[in-house]
């Protein structure tokens, strides 16, 4: 299927790949997946969702237009599937669910040393995991070995692939992992990138590192967590906050119009603001930051162009997010979620 397809899904697409999918999710065996995978609403709604996240590609009909939507109609298969398997950080799960976690393990259950285990990307099989995940269809499992050539590298595309064949190409691991967890009643979480435990005191794992939270923060995701009376504090690493900063000089030396380089900044701002919600200890991080940002909008954008500055986004005003959050695990499921909610899902970019 080609890429003028992009912007024209047929009728009734989006729920047909969404019946499709509650089939799957609910079926114990996968014999014949590619089926799923070939059929023209997968294919279509696929490209709609190239043209939702990246419509210059779209538009230009570049090449790395079709890589995404071969691996958003792979991802349409292997979401239901990967939704099955406990402690996976699923896509339509927020940071809030993973922070929430955290504070739920260390500040209830006293489990204050951190386990970790990098996953290899560069080795990285889809075969192992196919059985744990059910999967007995050979011609599908060769076409996700086929998308793992995306996975390596640091762009839009390799994050993508990871993020979409993640869960597949770790559920071994993670099984094992979670029985482990269980054994030594331990917490467990894990996503594409690595898996995490947390108990009262470390335990023999191959490959697992371990961290004591009490002892010094540990950077995790986009965080920095660490524990002081026996409770989880967490703010934005240093990494972060100088990759805003960084976004933020970046945008202001170039010669792009200041409508546009406000927009960018704003942007930056919010992927900052995404995390920064629910670390209850990021506020004072949020406004120190906030003035450190004005001062260089105001200064080369605001003062040349006064109106923009009813488009800025501000840190210091943006809504916070400390409550507990628990993870929808049937929201493939759920008939009352809108297509519009449903199809906000699939974003690229977690």
């Amino acid at each position: 299927m080609g890429i003028d397809k992009l912007h024209r899904p047929g009728p009734g697409d989006v729920a047909l790949v969404r019946r499709a999918q509650r089939s799957l999710a609910l079926s114990s065996r996968h014999k014949d997946l590619m089926r799923y995978l070939e059929r023209d609403s997968f294919q279509n709604v696929a490209a709609m969702l190239v043209g939702r996240y990246m419509p210059r590609s779209a538009a230009k009909r570049l090449e790395i237009s079709e890589v995404f939507r071969e691996l958003y109609s792979a991802w349409f298969v292997l979401a239901p599937i990967s939704n099955r398997a406990q402690g996976y950080w699923r896509p339509w799960w927020s940071p809030g669910v993973v922070m929430s976690w955290l504070r739920t393990e260390v500040n209830r259950f006293q489990r204050m040393c951190l386990g970790r285990l990098s996953f290899d990307w560069a080795t990285a099989q889809v075969a192992p995991g196919a059985p744990a995940s059910r999967i007995e269809d050979a011609a599908f499992i060769a076409h996700m070995e086929a998308l793992l050539d995306h996975a390596l590298g640091d762009t839009l595309r390799a994050g993508f692939a990871r993020y979409v064949l993640g869960g597949l190409v770790w559920r071994e691991k993670a099984d094992a992992a979670l029985a482990r967890a269980r054994a030594e009643q331990a917490g467990f979480m894990w996503n594409e990138q690595e898996l995490w435990f947390l108990a009262q005191k470390p335990f023999l794992a191959d490959g697992v590192v371990w961290a004591d939270l009490r002892e010094a923060p540990a950077d995790m995701l986009s965080w920095s967590v660490w524990v002081a009376d026996g409770k989880l504090h967490a703010q934005l690493s240093q990494p972060v906050v100088q990759r805003l900063k960084d976004s933020v000089k970046a945008v202001l030396a170039t010669d792009a119009l200041p409508e546009h380089k406000l927009r960018r900044i704003n942007a930056a701002a919010k992927t900052f603001h995404h995390w920064a919600r629910y670390a209850f200890d990021a506020q004072q991080q949020a406004q120190e930051l906030e003035a450190w940002v004005w001062r260089r909008v105001n200064r080369h954008i605001v003062q040349n162009t006064p109106p923009l500055a009813a488009c800025y986004f501000n840190l210091r005003q943006a809504p916070r997010d400390t409550q507990l959050h628990f993870g929808r695990a049937s929201y493939l499921l759920d008939r009352g979620v809108t297509d519009e909610a449903w199809l906000n899902i699939w974003n690229p970019r977690r």
